[in-house]
């Protein structure tokens, strides 16, 4: 006798318009909040309006089942118009926006120069309308063929979170980097970016002693602000919201990759090369075609690379912090991290600027590639400018640390090749007091730096070891001796040498117990 076959597989029978954001950060006077607006295949049963989670955009259950292919077909929802309000934590409304455009891609960006009250504020985005026929016709049709669609009924599509900070804001801002940095996440390996792609938030697995790291940094400097920036592209963003909920890590904002702008940029390039021949060969053939094949060179490698794309982000967000306002850097040495967080610091200084700055800029070539296009000296030289004016020429970088994993250089390379990259003497010019960057081993080597620059205490280390014991690195268990070993070939500075001889002391002493 045949079985029949099994029907249990919820059938998606209606589309949920959602605002996928992430949070905020600003300052009283200038703050700004970004997101994009897309539509999702619903049940029946997740058509119950009171189960869905606009801050993450997941319905209730969904969190532990979310992964980024998931996320990769949702459909972006052309040029929604939008609205936007802002309550306080007592649920006054304090801020309402003009009429906010999104873009063909459902992405949109609405600055805020209205002056709002220090603190933290819940946002909600408000859908309008439509500026788009075709996506009009689109729901027409989706409404015609679908009984009692929630579609047509949905005027709030999200909600997050903004932070102010006073203008006068003195303390820490921490920014940090996710793979390799964060999240254990085999970036090395064709195979591993693979099943990133597959992975649920569950699935994904946080470097020993991270999340506790996080907890304690936000803990000992007077709830300072957490931001995430990640090369992964954006349709990663409800995997990495429901990742850095379940390890109990409160974040400011999430920064994503928008690969199809990329992607769109390099085809209205050739288009306009196509039908714009005589510009292209205006200067003479030769020319013409290096100048393209940069373009497209540096396009592609931008697809992969963190350099321009993590830079601007970085400057992007300064623009919108207080002047006095510091910050901590976290990244690691797979990648690029390392130049970037002292071009930053350099950029801020004004050390490079101007015709300088966007000339240096399209020419570099760090670690092999050519990932900066004109286009992008441009708008990286914009925001150097932007924050020249605003804040001055300071250098609000403290401390900077890199994870010294195995798949990147130690930290003496590392050095060389920044000092290698940049104009001739200028990091020891410019570094001749403070290092850019301080490279080290995972959360126990920052957990240690941090405390020798008064950032953390000997109690607080002791809590981000004890959450790395029973807990994977680089395959290895994370045992006693696995522990003291690593405690003995940590990257540190002088300065550092104290404390952990402090730790290991009281280490040794807790397993002898």
């Amino acid at each position: 006798m045949s079985q029949e076959p099994n029907t249990t597989q919820p059938i998606i029978t209606d589309i949920k318009r959602i605002a996928v954001c992430g949070g905020s950060l600003g300052r009283e006077r200038r703050s700004y909040v970004r997101g994009q607006v897309v539509d999702v295949g619903i049940t029946d049963l997740m058509k119950a309006e009171g189960l869905w989670d606009l801050m993450t955009g997941l319905f209730i259950g969904e969190e532990t089942k979310i992964t980024p292919f998931l996320d990769f077909s949702l459909a972006p929802v052309r040029k929604p118009v939008l609205k936007l309000e802002i309550f306080d934590t007592g649920g006054t409304k304090i801020y309402t926006s003009g009429k906010i455009k999104a873009d063909e891609d459902g992405f949109f960006s609405c600055e805020i120069r209205d002056k709002l009250p220090v603190g933290f504020h819940d946002f909600q985005v408000i859908l309008e309308g439509l500026d788009s026929f075709r996506q009009y016709s689109k729901d027409l049709a989706h409404l015609n063929n679908t009984e009692d669609s929630i579609l047509g009924k949905t005027t709030l599509v999200g909600k997050g979170k903004l932070r102010i900070l006073a203008e006068d804001y003195k303390g820490m801002v921490v920014t940090s980097d996710i793979d390799q940095t964060y999240l254990a996440t085999d970036i090395h390996s064709g195979k591993g970016k693979f099943t990133a792609v597959f992975e649920t938030p569950n699935q994904k697995q946080a470097l020993p002693g991270m999340p506790e790291l996080y907890r304690e940094i936000r803990s000992s400097l007077s709830n300072a602000p957490l931001a995430f920036i990640s090369a992964s592209p954006h349709f990663f963003r409800r995997t990495m919201l429901a990742t850095i909920a379940k390890d109990g890590i409160q974040i400011e904002s999430l920064h994503l990759k928008y690969l199809e702008g990329t992607i769109k940029g390099v085809f209205d390039k050739v288009l306009g090369t196509i039908f714009n021949p005589i510009e292209f060969l205006q200067n003479g053939f030769k020319p013409a075609w290096s100048r393209t094949k940069k373009f497209l060179g540096a396009s592609y490698q931008s697809l992969f690379d963190q350099m321009s794309y993590k830079l601007s982000i970085l400057l992007y967000d300064r623009v919108y912090l207080p002047t006095e306002a510091k910050e901590i850097l976290l990244g690691d040495n797979t990648e690029s991290d390392y130049m970037i967080f002292t071009l930053y610091q350099i950029i801020c200084m004004g050390k490079l600027s101007g015709d300088e700055l966007e000339e240096y800029l399209y020419k570099l070539n760090f670690l092999g590639r050519d990932a900066i296009t004109r286009d992008s000296a441009k708008k990286i030289r914009l925001l150097a400018e932007e924050i020249q004016r605003i804040h001055g020429t300071i250098n609000p970088v403290k401390l900077s640390l890199i994870n010294r994993t195995s798949h990147g250089p130690s930290e003496v390379e590392m050095r060389e090749k920044v000092k290698e990259a940049l104009p001739a003497g200028m990091y020891d010019s410019v570094f001749s007091k403070e290092q850019a960057f301080y490279g080290t081993e995972g959360a126990m080597g920052m957990a240690l730096i941090l405390e020798s620059e008064g950032y953390l205490n000997l109690e607080q280390i002791l809590a981000i070891v004890a959450g790395m014991i029973g807990k994977v690195l680089e395959g290895k268990l994370v045992d006693e001796g696995f522990l003291l070993k690593l405690i003995d070939e940590l990257t540190l500075p002088k300065s550092a040498e104290g404390i952990k001889q402090k730790v290991k002391e009281g280490l040794i002493a807790a397993f002898q117990s």
